[in-house]
């Protein structure tokens, strides 16, 4: 059965058609009673992948927007998300069977929202301890990223605003608006990552780089800043 107080809410920008089959996985599997995608693509071979899912899944909705702004779409799916529930699931991320229900097992009034432990489609030693600083670092601060699924009630996500509409680490900032909410609840369940961002700019490089972001951001830096430095790094 669908648990239908939970809404996957998923937002896209020009994801290669392949990826996006993750969604079609999603919906074959009918664990939610919606999953609500929220293009800002401006690549046909997308808009074409996610309107011919939507035409195949019922339970499966589209939503077209500009301009591209991760918070922003998000934000904008859950204005029309009808679950108490909100999970926000990147598009290359895969999800393990039954997490829907361990959701709704898990969540609380005194434990509103929580997240994922992660792994990497590249099994790689390398890549696995990359997993384990990632979910040890969540455990022991609280911060959270969005590969790592997170879940949320819709009354503290609406009583906090909503993602901060920023043009980088909305979801460190939010996670850390909601660890001084309710400790995050920790699912061991691991969800899969696509490794690809650290295949194609290099595993040192990536580390180097997302430690830096999160130290420049912790130390105040514009995120329009951040995302400038962003970019260039990544050229």
């Amino acid at each position: 059965m669908p648990h239908s107080n939970v809404s996957i809410i998923v937002p896209v920008l020009n994801e290669h058609p392949s990826t996006l089959d993750n969604l079609a996985d999603l919906a074959h599997r009918g664990e939610v009673e919606e999953i609500i995608v929220v293009d800002a693509s401006d690549q046909l071979e997308t808009i074409d992948k996610l309107n011919t899912l939507q035409a195949q899944f019922d339970r499966l909705r589209v939503i077209f927007t500009t301009p591209p702004g991760r918070a922003r779409q998000m934000n904008q799916g859950v204005a029309h998300a009808k679950g108490r529930i909100l999970w926000f699931i990147h598009a290359d991320t895969r999800v393990p069977d039954g997490a829907a229900t361990c959701i709704g097992d898990c969540i609380s009034t005194s434990q509103p929202w929580g997240r994922f432990d992660v792994r990497f489609s590249n099994s790689s030693k390398r890549m696995q301890l990359v997993a384990f600083a990632m979910n040890l670092r969540s455990a022991l601060t609280g911060v959270c990223t969005g590969d790592q699924a997170i879940f949320i009630s819709r009354d503290l996500f609406q009583k906090l605003g909503g993602f901060p509409e920023i043009a980088i680490m909305e979801d460190v900032a939010l996670t850390k608006q909601l660890r001084h909410q309710a400790r995050a609840i920790r699912i061991r369940q691991q969800v899969t990552t696509s490794a690809r961002r650290w295949e194609s700019h290099g595993y040192l490089k990536t580390i180097v780089q997302m430690w830096l972001m999160r130290l420049l951001f912790w130390l105040g830096i514009s995120p329009n800043t951040l995302v400038r430095l962003y970019r260039s790094r990544k050229s």
